[in-house]
């Protein structure tokens, strides 16, 4: 099975979403027991007696950040050489959609409600999903850095008592990107853009990611015209890593910035759109036990890891649902494989 044809059936898989967000809050309430449990019920009752409710306000404004960020980022990405060029409202729509559970349900997470979006704008397949692995890409191009230099301070502390060993992988990202830099040229990514889809799943999975290491690579030669892209994905991570600092501040979580990056980057290492349902549970459990291993007291950790996604994932679930018409008129009427999708130019 090629990587395109398996592409083509996750984008197919569809579920309820009422079911969705009630397997999403089981499997959430069965995360909070277990970890519940390891971190003990005396000093979980009492760091949540001891909230300081200010801090939410923060979290609030700071997942606003976030929104506005990525809406800048998936609108340059999308437009560049040439692409779909949208409006900022259905832009936003389109990004509320993807962040919320309703329609981040199928096995291909929110990228799915991505792809659906450029195709209804007039990209053809190929250029959908090429922009869709290079709006991923993108995240991490900004993303991964910071996490890195954050190791590196880490690192250099000689006083820090951090387990080394949540550190040391980041440094792996300064050749990652000269990887990235060498795969990325032009011809070289041509030729792996041609890659017959028949040819097997590891060259055709390689070829979709030159695609999307071109379409940063592009974004990067043209800062003038498309900046943009990297301010709003600079924002996106702003916002979510100043929410998460606000909700373990309000539960006396004391973290120092480098410690908070590394935690964060390699607990959220795949995001709420690339996970079916906003990876619930997932992502709460991988956050909790990256603070935990990087000499984060386990209750406030946990307090403040669930009280981040609240405002990370569950308020999502408001513009989602206020974006539901946009998502009636970009769906397909037929699966990907099924070849009657009509898209036209969104306005």
């Amino acid at each position: 099975m090629t990587f395109l044809r398996r592409m083509r059936q996750l984008l197919s898989v569809r579920r309820h979403p009422v079911a969705v967000v009630t397997g999403s809050v089981v499997v959430v309430f069965c995360a909070a027991v277990l970890l519940g449990d390891l971190a003990g019920h005396a000093p979980l009752l009492r760091t949540a007696r001891g909230v300081v409710p200010e801090w939410f306000a923060l979290c609030f404004v700071a997942q606003i950040v976030a929104y506005l960020g990525y809406v800048f980022a998936w609108r340059e990405t999308a437009r560049v050489d040439d692409g779909p060029r949208l409006d900022f409202r259905h832009a936003a729509n389109v990004v509320a959609a993807g962040f919320g559970a309703f329609f981040s349900a199928s096995a291909a997470g929110g990228f799915e409600v991505d792809y659906w979006a450029l195709r209804h704008a007039g990209a053809s397949r190929r250029e959908a999903l090429k922009r869709v692995f290079g709006l991923g890409t993108l995240e991490y191009a900004v993303l991964a850095p910071a996490a890195m230099f954050s190791a590196i301070a880490i690192l250099a502390d000689a006083s820090d008592n951090v387990r080394p060993s949540m550190s040391w992988p980041w440094l792996a990202v300064f050749p990652g990107a000269a990887f990235a830099v060498w795969a990325s040229q032009p011809q070289r990514a041509r030729r792996w853009e041609r890659v017959d889809h028949d040819s097997g799943r590891v060259r055709s999975a390689f070829g979709h990611f030159v695609a999307g290491l071109s379409v940063v690579r592009r974004l990067v030669e043209q800062p003038r015209a498309h900046g943009l892209a990297f301010v709003g994905a600079a924002m996106y991570w702003f916002g979510e890593i100043l929410c998460l600092w606000a909700a373990l501040m309000a539960f006396g979580a004391q973290v120092r910035i480098p410690v908070l990056i590394v935690g964060f980057a390699t607990g959220y290492v795949l995001t709420r759109r690339s996970l079916p349902a906003g990876g619930a549970g997932v992502a709460e459990v991988a956050l909790v036990f990256a603070l935990v291993w990087l000499h984060v007291a386990f209750a406030p950790a946990l307090l403040g890891v669930f009280a981040y996604r609240f405002f990370n994932f569950w308020l999502a679930l408001l513009p989602a649902f206020a974006a539901r018409g946009t998502m009636r008129t970009i769906r397909p009427e037929t699966s990907v494989g099924g070849g009657n999708v009509r898209p036209r130019q969104a306005a």
